[in-house]
């Protein structure tokens, strides 16, 4: 007879539900709004003065909408952004990938179909 082993299991085969977050799932959460609110309502810099020009803080804010622009932009590059878009619903909705194999499909055969193989070196 053999002495038990440690388990060594993932997560995944622990919880049949589990399934790993992917990073497209979170482009559909947006920061608040550049706009400042208006006198009254309340705000980030309310009472504390000297924290900077006004126009300094909405270059920031332009820069970080740029940024998450990229990632839409490099996906509408690929041709597959419906596919791409349904998939990241799916897994939202289902949270499991498995669940979303008709979506995974789609997109694999439109990456496929308009050459998004990269390029091993």
């Amino acid at each position: 007879m053999t002495a038990p082993t440690q388990s060594t299991q993932q997560p995944q085969d622990q919880d049949p539900e589990w399934a790993p977050i992917p990073r497209a799932h979170t482009q559909y959460q947006r920061r608040p709004s550049a706009t400042p609110p208006k006198d009254g309502q309340g705000g980030a810099n309310d009472g504390k003065a000297g924290q900077g020009k006004e126009g300094d803080e909405e270059e920031e804010d332009e820069d970080e909408d740029e940024e998450e622009d990229e990632y839409e932009k490099r996906i509408e590059r690929t041709g597959c952004a419906a596919e791409n878009e349904a998939l990241q619903m799916c897994y939202a909705e289902k949270h499991d990938w498995r669940a979303c194999q008709t979506e995974m499909t789609a997109f694999r055969e439109c990456w496929k179909r308009n050459g998004n193989v990269e390029v091993e070196k």
